[in-house]
């Protein structure tokens, strides 16, 4: 049966079968037909405002599925073995509306109250902000501090890591990519982060090497993260991948992957203590193990070589680091929430 949604939009659902299977020249006829792609951007506009606007959750998702499909080629190689296809110019139709609504939307649901009123000195800004994300639900959040804690199962652990198969496996690239204009001990601090994701130089313990062996260690392949990824788990991850790859996003970028660095010893732990109750393999917990400690110095020198100095030297990025960090502390309560959700629904083993 044809999936409703492709019906709807049938322009979008040949643009993301265009990005895999096209050929050289069919796709530049398509770059050529300005007709076309500004049909296929009508189509994107009224895709957005159906999900946006209109609330619509079908809408929603398929917005998202797009979108993640889009990240998916721009974190790939995959235009390295086409060099003379330029696929630039419809990936920027697509994505610069898809995108805009997606981000846009978060940011609507920040107060602008809660983005002002900050102090501007590098370390009482660095205070302020911490005690923000302290306040948030987000920051203890209950399938961590409770669930996880007391009473996950093995089925519970693996569906967790399917969700954070989102962000992880890419989280070397997008700090690659945001060194880019860097300068100083604020270059440094991302560089330094990159160069343990990169596992010191030894391929055995990049990190995206040991979270791959976390998901075998616990039987996580591709088809199960396809079965079982939330919607809300895509919406983080194509969140994550906007605000990186956009470059006028960085210091909402730099807020934004502040709280990941900050959040994850203390939810790695509880994991750990999990993963130890349940008596899952060894080899499957180095990944977390390892942030445990990593992470907690990753997150004093973001926010001391990063944050700190950015705000100093242009007290209005406040502001835009502070929505970042807010906007991450959402999307990731809202996907824990419904993660939680589901685990409590499964069944108990006997």
């Amino acid at each position: 049966m044809p999936d409703p949604q492709q019906k709807a939009f049938p322009l979008l659902a040949g643009f993301t079968e265009a990005l895999t299977s096209v050929t050289f020249e069919k796709w530049q006829e398509l770059v050529d037909d300005y007709a076309h792609r500004a049909e296929l951007a009508g189509e994107c506009r009224r895709l957005a405002d159906l999900a946006f606007h209109g609330r619509d959750a079908a809408a929603r998702a398929h917005l998202h599925e797009v979108l993640a499909v889009v990240y998916a080629h721009e974190f790939s190689q995959s235009a390295a073995r086409k060099p003379d296809q330029d696929l630039q110019p419809i990936l920027r139709d697509v994505t610069s509306v898809l995108e805009n609504a997606m981000l846009e939307h978060e940011f609507r649901q920040v107060p602008e109250e809660s983005l002002g009123g900050y102090p501007t000195g590098e370390k009482e800004y660095v205070r302020w902000l911490k005690a923000l994300i302290q306040d948030h639900p987000a920051s203890a959040h209950p399938l961590y501090s409770e669930h996880l804690a007391n009473s996950a199962t093995v089925e519970d652990i693996r569906l967790l890591l399917a969700q954070e198969t989102s962000l992880d496996p890419r989280f070397d690239d997008i700090l690659a990519v945001m060194q880019l204009g860097a300068t100083g001990a604020e270059k440094m601090e991302i560089a330094s982060n990159y160069w343990d994701e990169m596992g010191d130089g030894a391929f055995a313990d990049v990190h995206t090497t040991l979270f791959s062996q976390c998901l075998a260690s616990v039987g996580v392949d591709q088809d199960y993260v396809e079965s079982n990824l939330l919607p809300d788990s895509r919406e983080c991850g194509n969140i994550s991948a906007g605000l990186a790859l956009s470059r006028r996003h960085y210091l909402r970028a730099i807020g934004y992957y502040g709280v990941t660095e900050f959040l994850a010893p203390r939810r790695f732990r509880q994991l750990v203590t999990a993963w130890d109750r349940l008596g899952l393999p060894p080899e499957g917990k180095i990944y977390h193990d390892i942030h445990i400690g990593v992470d907690a110095q990753h997150a004093a020198g973001w926010y001391k070589n990063v944050i700190g100095p950015v705000v100093e030297r242009d007290p209005a990025a406040g502001r835009e680091v502070a929505l970042g960090t807010i906007v991450r502390l959402n999307t990731s309560a809202r996907y824990l929430d419904r993660v939680l959700e589901v685990c409590l629904k499964q069944p108990v083993p006997a």
